[in-house]
């Protein structure tokens, strides 16, 4: 039985979760292990700028914050991202409130001290890169794009597009929902399936506006033809990060998608069919501010939301999925908390189970986190769906029950926001069959 302490780990993915496993594995293992020595491949050149901008959880900043990045963001100043005290809900059919989701409690204090923010995803990630510069033990290598590989009893050897090769005693998928390491190791043959919604996002001036902003901090206003989040993403409110979740046929997709390698009149018809697509539906909308933001001339974006189905393989012997790349579900205000929870809850147990086999590692893993991330996806695919076309009745209907649905899981949600993966109950490693035997024998002895 091979109880080797991981001295060489290997994680696939510099994303959020990719970065924040090495933090934290770094942080509960360097005591113990000595030698130990992380390294992240991501496969892009440079850090990646997609992905617009996303929201914080106090969870999410919680954990941020032990590990270190959350003051970094704040050294940041305004492009640090903007504070949300709750997301408001909006109609955009007639322009009225429905509710809103809080990240204060009643007295306007965070829980546990962290409310909300919201911030470009490629500022998270030179935050996160800022303080693994200055952890000894973790290094973060680009242009490796993972193409194969192959697993043995004591090593999982990787290999990359550009001919080279890495090998580590763990390897740890963090590549997201088209993850490499998934589909050519852990589940093989599993794409990622496109939930037939998509985002169209884009950023606008705040000083391109001539209408009065109907939120304080950050929306969600809801129609019948889906939904368009609209926030600050910058402390000074300089910025707008809009967001429509959309129904998009497959069939449009390669119609709609700005790739690299375009030429400018391309280019110039996409944007220009994005535009005339995000008019067409919310066009009309009751709200001024949103109304001008809608019919503005912003360069709007697509990405396609993609899910892999729930109850697949997270590990192999050697190798495990962790984020995205194992649970990916359609996006939701929580999703980078459910990936620095992956990371920090794996952390621990693996510094619990040290000197246990892999296996039993990620089996306390899996039992710690399968029925929390089921629970989580269903519950992101019943949001996603209320974003599917509707009749006008159906629309009606779902503003009724958006209002519903808020008011009635409210505490369930302060309830959530206080979780921390620090303090979570592990579960104990089983005792080895030669400590029982020897505890049986000096029992006996005893008798």
């Amino acid at each position: 039985m091979d109880t080797t302490r991981p001295s060489n780990i290997v994680i696939v993915g510099a994303g959020i979760a990719g970065i924040a496993c090495a933090l934290s594995l770094s942080k509960e293992l360097t005591p113990f292990v000595p030698d130990l020595k992380i390294t992240v491949y991501e496969r892009h050149d440079i850090l990646s700028t997609s992905g617009g901008a996303i929201n914080l959880t106090p969870v999410a900043q919680r954990h941020l914050a032990q590990l270190g990045v959350l003051d970094e963001l704040n050294r940041m100043g305004p492009e640090g991202g903007a504070d949300v005290d709750a997301i408001e809900l909006f109609s955009m059919r007639s322009g009225r409130p429905i509710g809103s989701i809080n990240f204060t409690d009643h007295n306007g204090n965070g829980f546990g001290g962290y409310k909300g923010r919201r911030v470009m995803r490629i500022i998270l990630s030179v935050a996160m890169l800022t303080v693994v510069e200055r952890t000894k033990n973790v290094e973060i290598v680009f242009g490796k794009k993972v193409v194969g590989g192959e697993e043995f009893d004591d090593r999982t050897v990787l290999r990359f597009q550009d001919g080279t090769e890495a090998s580590g005693d763990l390897v740890i998928g963090c590549d997201g929902v088209h993850s490499a390491v998934r589909t050519q190791f852990v589940d093989v043959g599993q794409p990622a399936e496109y939930t037939g919604l998509s985002f169209m996002q884009a950023t606008i001036d705040t000083s391109s506006l001539s209408s009065p902003l109907h939120f304080k901090s950050s929306s969600l206003n809801i129609s019948r033809h889906g939904s368009v989040l609209a926030s600050y993403c910058d402390r000074d409110g300089d910025q707008i990060f809009a967001a429509a979740i959309v129904q998009f046929s497959q069939e449009g997709l390669s119609r709609h998608r700005l790739e690299p390698g375009q030429d400018w009149a391309t280019q110039h018809r996409i944007r220009c069919a994005l535009r005339e697509e995000i008019r067409d539906r919310f066009g009309k909308c009751a709200i001024p501010c949103i109304r001008e933001m809608i019919n503005s001339k912003a360069d709007w974006m697509l990405y396609p939301v993609y899910q892999v189905r729930p109850g697949g393989r997270w590990c192999l012997n050697r190798t495990i999925l962790l984020g995205d790349a194992a649970h990916a579900m359609p996006p939701r205000d929580e999703s980078a908390a459910y990936a620095l929870d992956d990371a920090i809850l794996f952390s621990r147990i693996l510094a619990r189970y040290r000197s246990e086999p892999l296996a039993e590692v990620f089996d306390a893993y899996e039992s710690l986190r399968r029925d929390t991330i089921n629970r989580a996806f269903k519950e992101s695919r019943r949001m996603w769906e209320r974003n599917r076309e509707m009749g006008l009745f159906e629309g009606r209907l779902k503003e009724w029950m958006m209002a519903f649905h808020i008011k009635t899981h409210e505490s369930e949600r302060e309830a959530a926001w206080e979780f921390d993966a620090t303090k979570m109950a592990l579960p104990t490693p089983a005792p080895s069959e030669d400590l029982v035997s020897l505890n049986s024998f000096l029992r006996d002895r005893t008798l």
